[in-house]
């Protein structure tokens, strides 16, 4: 329990100050995800204390400056390759030439070769994230419904989440109608 208490607390340093749309404390979004990765039945996979530290962990390399060695330090090299694995290669930082629609896609290859544990986390942030992207307003949320629609699509693991993700979009778009 400890690694799982480590990875909280250094998530809640990593995003101190962060917010997200409409003001609430971005360390939610994290905290939401590790509890949706913990009280799953795994979807095939068998759900680790990893993979839960993982999740508290899984936006510190996009968001925030903390260093691999101090993530591995602190949690260990497991949750440092899956952290990795979850992390944004094709960013319009890196490839500002390509447009949005291709990063995603080429993103969504890259995650399909992603270990399971990965895939699983990175369904259940995309879940997460589906139930507030109204925030975003329309045009935004529709994009983000079809990004995670070929995401779920692409990922081998999950199908129980996958489903899910097919269920929020649809929600989502029925909404918007």
């Amino acid at each position: 329990m400890s690694l799982i208490r480590n990875a909280a607390r250094l998530a809640h340093r990593c995003h101190a100050g962060q917010t997200r749309r409409g003001g609430k404390p971005y360390i939610e979004h994290p905290h939401r995800v590790a509890d949706m990765v913990m009280l799953m039945d795994g979807d095939g996979v068998h759900i680790t204390d990893d993979m839960i530290a993982a999740a508290w962990l899984h936006d510190v390399y996009e968001d925030t400056d903390v260093k691999l060695q101090y993530l591995i330090d602190v949690t260990n090299r497991i949750v440092d390759e899956y952290v990795e694995e979850l992390t944004n290669e094709y960013t319009k930082e890196a490839y500002p030439e390509w447009n949005r629609r291709t990063r995603k896609t080429l993103e969504a290859d890259r995650l399909s070769e992603a270990s399971p544990q990965a895939q699983i986390i990175k369904l259940c942030d995309r879940i997460d994230n589906l139930k507030t992207i109204h925030k975003k307003g329309r045009k935004f949320a529709l994009l983000y419904c079809d990004e995670s629609e070929i995401l779920a699509g692409a990922l081998v693991v999950g199908a129980k989440l996958q489903a899910e993700v097919f269920r929020l979009t649809q929600l989502i778009r029925k909404g918007y109608k």
